[in-house]
C-alpha cells in the first residue's frame, strides 16, 4: 500500500504546488468562529528539506516547536477526538487521563509513526461523523485497533498479533491473539473498510489535525533574541479550565459533522493562516531586550497576565 508521503504521492502534490504558486487559492481559515485575519509581522524563517511533509514538526515552523512539543499535540489530538467520539454516547466511558496516559504507552512501545498516528485520527474522525453506536465499550480499546490497522495501511511489514500482545503486556495465548483480530476487524467494519488517505487530501487533513490540537491550548509564548531573532524559549500553556475545555468538544464536534471528507480535496486547509491568526491573541512574541521594561509598564498586558498562568512545559 501506498503511504500517504509515497513517492507517487509526492508527484501528484508537487503538481498541485506548482499550480497554486501560479494562481493562489483561498484558505480554509479553522476552528470555526475564529478570529478576523490581521496583518501581523512575520518572524518566522525559511522552511529546510526536512519540513515537506505534514508528519515533521518542522512542517509548522511557524510555531517554533520542538519535536517533543509536536509530539504531545498530536498525543492531545487523539485524546480530544476520542473525548468527542463518546462524548454522546451512552454506557461508554473515557477518561481522559487513563487515555492519554494509555495512548502514550502503546506509541512508546510499539514506536508508531507519526503518520500512522494522524492517519489514526483520521479514522477517529471518519467515526464521528457516522454516529456509530456500536463502538467499543472501552475507548482504549478502539484505539489500539485502530493504530493497529493504520499501521498496516502506512507499512507493509508490521508487527504480528503475537508482537502487539507482548507491546500491550498480554501473554500469547490464544485467547488474546482471538481478542485482538476481533478487535481488528470490528473496526473495519465500523469504518467500512475504506481506509485510504493520501496526498492532498492527507496533508489538509494533517492541517485541520494541528489547528484542532492547538485550539486547546490557551497561551503560547515564544521567546526571541531581538539581535539576531533566534528562539531561545517556547512556553505552551494548555487551557485547563472544565468549561473551557466542554464547551471547545462541542464546538469541534458540530465543525467535524458539517465536515466533508470529500472537501479535504477541494480546500486548501494551511496552519500557518490560523496560527497568524493568533498572533497576540494566544501567541505572544516576547523580544528578550524589552522584558526588563515591560515588567516595569503596567499597560503592558501580556507580561502581567502571564505571571499569573501556570505554565506547563511540553
Amino acid at each position: 500500500m501506498q503511504s500517504p508521503i509515497s513517492p507517487s504521492c509526492k508527484k501528484g502534490e508537487q503538481d498541485v504546488t506548482q499550480t497554486r504558486q501560479e494562481a493562489k487559492g483561498i484558505d480554509l481559515l479553522t476552528p470555526p468562529h475564529s478570529s478576523a485575519e490581521t496583518e501581523t509581522k512575520s518572524v518566522t524563517k525559511p522552511l529546510n528539506s526536512t519540513a515537506s511533509s505534514p508528519n515533521h514538526h518542522d512542517y509548522y515552523h511557524q510555531a517554533h516547536l520542538s519535536k517533543a512539543q509536536f509530539n504531545s499535540i498530536l498525543v492531545n489530538c487523539a485524546t480530544n477526538l476520542l473525548k468527542i467520539l463518546y462524548f454522546k454516547q451512552n454506557h461508554h466511558t473515557c477518561d481522559t487521563k487513563q487515555v492519554k496516559q494509555f495512548i502514550i504507552e502503546i506509541l512508546k512501545r510499539s514506536k508508531t509513526s507519526i503518520q500512522s498516528l494522524q492517519l489514526a485520527c483520521f479514522y477517529i474522525y471518519k467515526l464521528i461523523i457516522t454516529n456509530n453506536a456500536n463502538l467499543p465499550i472501552k475507548c482504549q480499546h478502539l484505539f489500539l485497533g485502530l493504530v493497529i490497522i493504520a499501521s498496516k495501511f502506512n507499512q507493509d511489514y508490521n508487527y504480528s498479533f503475537k508482537s502487539w500482545c507482548k507491546i500491550i503486556g498480554l501473554n500469547e495465548e490464544p485467547k488474546h491473539i482471538k481478542h485482538l483480530r476481533e478487535v481488528e476487524i470490528q473496526v473495519l467494519s465500523l469504518l467500512n473498510y475504506e481506509l485510504g488517505l493520501m496526498g492532498e487530501k492527507y496533508e489538509n487533513w494533517c492541517n485541520v489535525l494541528f489547528i484542532f490540537g492547538y485550539d486547546f491550548i490557551k497561551y503560547q509564548i515564544i521567546k526571541q533574541n531581538s539581535s539576531n531573532g533566534d528562539i531561545f524559549s517556547n512556553d505552551i500553556i494548555w487551557d485547563l479550565d472544565v468549561s473551557s475545555y466542554s464547551s471547545k468538544l462541542i464546538k469541534w464536534w458540530q465543525f467535524f459533522q458539517d465536515l466533508k471528507i470529500d472537501n479535504l480535496r477541494i480546500v486548501r486547509i494551511r496552519f500557518e493562516s490560523y496560527f497568524t491568526q493568533q498572533l497576540n491573541e494566544k501567541v505572544f512574541i516576547v523580544q528578550d531586550a524589552t522584558k526588563k521594561r515591560c515588567r516595569d509598564d503596567d499597560d503592558d498586558v501580556t507580561v502581567t497576565l502571564f505571571n499569573n498562568i501556570k505554565k506547563i512545559k511540553v
